[in-house]
């Protein structure tokens, strides 16, 4: 029998969902939420006065059997007197003139649902719902009665369920069939590489005990197979009901989609859908969800379950170009309806802020979990950066000033705008006198009430004003950067550092995240298990420490596949990268370069810790070998079309060998195969430090510490960087080649222990 539970809210959100697609449903920040609760506090303690026997946050459940599926709901209502009213209340900023009984439909359904379990608990046969407006501009609150019989409620909520169960059925029966043809799925190879099977084992382990799999597991081992294969096996198995493949580029979702491409091709039976961008995946011309805008938006929700219910019935994957064409045929916004396949999928693969980004991750399963995930995170070493700025949140004087001309013909945003802009002005003038910058622990008070101010003037703004004007995306913006600063406040704990710039009349504050292992801990308590991946995930000790790990969690370690042999590592210890002594290198890199290109006709790139450093080498080397070689020099912000060309000419047949200039940590220092002839060289200049900044330098002061500051904001990240780049070299098990270092600090201890075994010992560039 088939076990379905689901919330009140997510159920009646899901079934009796109507209308369109409004733009004011930009997302309510923390002191939103503040708001409303503080308004369902106080209209509970009224009610507690009026009547003692009045109850709050009680708590319901139903189960009933129909046919092959055991269907559980359950939910919180606001309140009740038993046997004599439920009560559901919900907070606005409308004004409740404005509001009547039918004022939302859904919130009607959800305390009749709440009523019918009511009476079928006590066996009653009739009881009052009340639905009750608390505005919070006024504290005004407004109330509707209905009364309902036992028979009208439980015909409605038979309704109901029959409706979802039109999607849980279709849903059963493809778990069912997906479950058969994984049980006895053999591994999609014929033969397991070196390391393969052990990340496997080891991946299923994690998952069946639950805890995080940090595993650093070098190129040509197969991560992504390794690491999918054993993780749909377990949800075959009833080990796990959804799988989240987490990446930090576009490129790595294609090469998961190509595995479970594998596991399908060999009988497997996966429905996996990719999450695009909203930018990416909509319909028109430009992104503007306003239901007058957009005809997609309008109505969306009075087609949308249509929608999905014949994409249940008829479709066994979701890509981009089905979503697309479902979409027009339906007229529903093509991002709403890839959340929606979201629910209907074993596996979502996307970027890493779907689970980890307070800002956009997928609340609609991680508010209320309610069944076993596993995160796979794939080159989980990104994921240090990417978490301190998804973790981070500024505000500037300069976007405050800019909503406030927009606010001009609004005078209550105006005032609430010009309010904020003189806290702004107070705030530079104050840190002029401390020196136009400081770093300190905690946040203002204050302030934050003053942010949560113009989001309340915000949310009124929105209702007053549907209509587009010149300078609205002005006050939008703001609001996104306030909603998100608030959002941020909230997490702000001991691995936090605010800071603040004066810059002429601007002035920044930003709430800085610099370990985010708190944070990160919390979000991978949503999943039973997570497996962290990478190439590069070394020293070890520095990511676990920083993504989360904890006593519990598993280690692994795996050498390379490749044959030793196949890559040569030289040492240039002669070169001095350091910054004042850079001037002083150029000509001896552009030699060395020049005699890497000869010594075998070949495509090679060379990279460098920064754009200035690469292009005083290129200048140099076109001196010193003028038409010798075809070469590339790096531009910043490429397209993506530029980035394929790029690509593209390492396929290119060639008399002559080809350099690529490239930076470290750029689009192509990793995510980018070029197998065999395709790449048989790289130059690495320098050991990858970060560029320095006052953020680097907060990060060092932190972990000085543990004596581990100069470690944790340079050098780890920076040979982090070297290996990324180097491991373009070789890619499988045929390719050979050779990596130059050009740098003395590799000769260093601390440096040279931080490289891969297989690198050691270091040849000798001079003496080769």
């Amino acid at each position: 029998m088939t076990e379905i539970k689901i919330s009140v809210r997510n159920l009646i959100e899901f079934v009796h969902r109507y209308g369109d697609i409004v733009s004011s449903a930009l997302g309510a920040g923390p002191g939103r939420l503040e708001e409303g609760t503080r308004a369902h506090i106080r209209i509970q303690k009224i009610r507690q006065q009026e009547d003692s026997a009045y109850e709050k946050e009680q708590y319901l459940k139903y189960q009933v059997e129909l046919e092959d599926v055991l269907f559980i709901v359950d939910g919180r209502a606001d309140g009740m007197v038993r046997g004599k009213y439920i009560e559901e209340i919900k907070s606005t900023y409308a004004p409740l003139d404005t509001v009547d009984e039918d004022f939302n439909r859904l919130y009607w359904a959800q305390v009749l649902f709440y009523g019918f379990m009511h009476l079928e608990e006590t066996k009653g046969e009739e009881i009052l719902l009340r639905l009750t407006y608390v505005n919070l501009d006024t504290e005004v609150d407004k109330s509707f009665d209905r009364l309902y019989s036992y028979g009208e409620l439980k015909t409605f909520v038979e309704e109901t369920i029959t409706e979802y169960l039109k999607f849980v059925r279709l849903d059963a029966a493809w778990k069912k069939e997906r479950d058969h043809s994984l049980r006895d799925l053999p591994f999609p190879f014929l033969n397991y590489r070196l390391g393969q099977r052990d990340l496997a084992v080891d991946t299923y382990r994690a998952i069946r005990q639950g805890g995080k799999l940090f595993a650093k597991a070098p190129t040509g081992i197969g991560k992504t197979i390794s690491t999918l294969f054993p993780a749909v096996k377990a949800v075959g198995e009833g080990e796990a009901d959804k799988i989240f493949y987490l990446t930090s580029k576009g490129t790595l979702k294609t090469v998961a989609e190509e595995a479970v491409d594998i596991i399908r091709k060999k009988g497997g039976k996966v429905k996996f859908l990719t999450l695009t961008s909203k930018e990416k995946i909509c319909l028109n011309d430009e992104v503007n969800c306003n239901p007058d805008k957009c005809p997609y938006a309008k109505g969306h929700y009075d087609r949308i379950n249509g929608c999905v219910l014949e994409i249940l019935e008829k479709e066994t994957s979701y890509s981009k170009e089905m979503i697309l064409d479902y979409a027009k045929a339906h007229q529903v916004c093509p991002f709403e309806l890839a959340l929606d396949l979201s629910y209907f999928s074993d596996l979502i693969i996307g970027d890493y802020n779907y689970v980890f980004d307070p800002r956009v991750y997928l609340r609609r399963f991680f508010l209320d979990v309610r069944e076993n995930y596993i995160f796979l995170v794939d080159e989980a070493h990104n994921l240090v950066d990417r978490s301190r700025d998804m973790y981070s949140a500024e505000l500037t004087k300069d976007m405050v000033m800019e909503a406030k001309k927009a606010a001009e013909n609004f005078p209550r945003m105006k005032r609430t705008l010009t309010k904020l802009n003189k806290a702004f002005i107070e705030l530079r003038k104050a840190l002029e006198e401390e020196g136009g910058k400081k770093a300190y622990f905690g946040i203002s008070d204050d302030f934050l009430f003053q942010l949560k101010d113009f989001l309340t003037a915000f949310e009124i703004f929105q209702k007053d004003s549907r209509e587009d004007f010149e300078g609205r995306e002005k006050i939008v913006d703001l609001f996104f950067a306030v909603n998100s600063f608030l959002n941020i406040s909230e997490l702000y704990n001991d691995g936090y550092e605010t800071y603040e710039e004066a810059n002429g009349s601007d002035y920044r504050i930003k709430l800085f995240c610099i370990n985010p292992r708190e944070v990160l801990m919390d979000v991978f308590k949503r999943a039973k298990a997570s497996i962290l991946f990478s190439a590069t995930l070394s020293p070890m000790n520095y990511y676990f420490d920083i993504l989360g790990g904890s006593e519990e969690d598993f280690r692994k370690t795996l050498g390379s596949p490749f044959p030793k042999e196949n890559l040569d590592v030289y040492l240039d210890r002669t070169v001095d990268t350091r910054y004042t002594k850079r001037e002083d290198s150029f000509d001896h890199i552009a030699e060395n370069l020049i005699t890497l290109l000869r010594g075998k006709t070949g495509n090679y790139m060379a990279f460098f810790p920064s754009y200035k450093y690469m292009r005083d080498v290129y200048a140099r080397f076109v001196e010193m070998a003028p038409e010798e070689f075809d070469l590339y020099l790096q531009e910043p912000n490429l397209q993506e079309t530029d980035r394929v060309a790029v690509l593209q000419s390492f396929e290119v047949p060639r008399e002559r060998s080809y350099l690529a200039f490239m930076v470290m940590g750029g689009i192509f220092a990793e995510g980018i195969d070029l197998v065999g002839e395709s790449l048989i060289g790289a130059a690495i200049i320098g050991v990858g430090y970060p560029q320095v900044s006052y953020e680097r330098d907060l990060i060092r002061d932190y972990y000085a510490r543990e004596n581990l500051g100069f470690e944790y904001a340079y050098i780890y990240p920076g040979i982090n960087r070297v290996l990324q780049a180097a491991g373009r070299v070789i890619r499988s098990e045929t390719d050979k080649g050779r990596v130059l270092l050009m740098d003395l600090r590799y000769s260093w201890p601390q440096f040279r222990n931080l490289l891969p075994p297989d690198w050691l010992p270091l040849l000798d560039w001079k003496s080769r």
